[in-house]
């Protein structure tokens, strides 16, 4: 074979072994598994539609014309799923009722007056907080969190990744101290604003470790439950960090029928782990604020010192009370 000939060849096999690879790793967001390779390699997703862009350029550079057909459409396959997530369907312009953010705080390591600030900032009206300590509590408290928020439920824990609080400037109710299927407390709260009852459940499933990918997908599996057992017109948020993106299936399961406020607000590649003390970028939406029977108007994340999540926020219209 030709010296040009061979080159050829080895380019377009060079151009299909990435593909491949990139294709391999992007089908497994329909794998439902507890496989702890499987849900790490899931969290990649983003990476493959960017893998996937570059293919197209490089195999265009290349010349190697016949090669776009596969690569195009291994890229039109990943629009459908990608570009969504950068369109919009929120309201704008509707009248602002409501704004709820969640932060995880690291074992209580966030900083309390940058939370604040934030939570001020962003007029704040629901706030749920995970890995919830009482040193948490007290510097949140030393920066004016109880006169701003007057209601609070839920725990700290001295352990840190099992507390969680909800706090609320409006009436505020304690439905369930736990839902279950996690380590770490998952309260149901009932919050009551302008006459419409609002049902609130926290969110935070077991970190999909290596040995624990069971107890994170048994979570989601509770998440999940809840939800289908909300069957009344009231409007419901799920809130937290679900330890899990929309790459993962359990995530889509608990999802389903839900606005998330970033991807309403096609807010697009939302990144809201990891950050503090890690050697990665952050490149994966953990965190979320799922809602249903609410007008989603806004929405947004705020990177805090001492944790390696960002807050996420969402602002909402309520709908008429009966």
């Amino acid at each position: 074979m030709p010296a040009p000939a061979r080159r050829r060849l080895l380019l377009d096999v060079a151009i299909l072994v990435v593909l491949l690879s990139l294709v391999a790793v992007g089908t497994l967001r329909w794998i439902d598994t507890t496989a702890y390779p499987v849900v790490v390699l899931q969290t990649a997703a983003p990476f493959v539609a960017i893998g996937l862009l570059l293919l197209v350029g490089v195999t265009a550079l290349l010349r190697r014309w016949w090669m776009l057909l596969p690569v195009g459409l291994a890229v039109a396959v990943a629009a459908t799923l990608v570009v969504p997530a950068f369109l919009s369907h929120a309201s704008p312009d509707a009248t602002r009722d409501l704004t709820v953010m969640s932060a995880n705080l690291r074992v209580g390591g966030a900083q309390p007056t940058q939370l604040m600030d934030a939570v001020r900032f962003h007029a704040v009206d629901v706030l749920v907080l995970t890995e919830v300590t009482p040193g948490a509590v007290e510097g949140l408290t030393r920066e004016g969190a109880d006169s701003y928020f007057p209601q609070q439920v839920g725990e700290a824990e001295a352990d840190g990744y099992a507390g969680t609080m909800v706090l609320s400037r409006y009436p505020l109710r304690e439905v369930s101290a736990d839902l279950g299927g996690s380590p770490n407390r998952q309260p149901e709260v009932a919050v009551t604003i302008d006459g419409v009852d609002l049902r609130v459940q926290t969110a935070h499933p077991a970190a999909p470790i290596s040995g624990q990918t069971p107890e994170w997908r048994a979570g989601l599996r509770a998440l999940q439950a809840w939800k289908e057992r909300q069957t009344g017109a009231d409007p419901i948020l799920i809130v937290g960090d679900f330890n899990s993106s929309s790459a993962h299936p359990g995530f889509r399961a608990v999802a389903a029928g839900l606005d998330d406020a970033q991807r309403t607000t096609g807010s697009g590649w939302v990144r809201t782990w990891p950050y503090a003390d890690s050697r990665l970028p952050p490149f994966v939406q953990l965190d979320h604020v799922l809602s249903r029977g609410l007008t989603v108007i806004d929405s947004g994340q705020v990177a805090l010192n001492g944790t390696d999540h960002a807050a996420v926020w969402g602002s909402y219209a309520l709908p008429a009370a009966p």
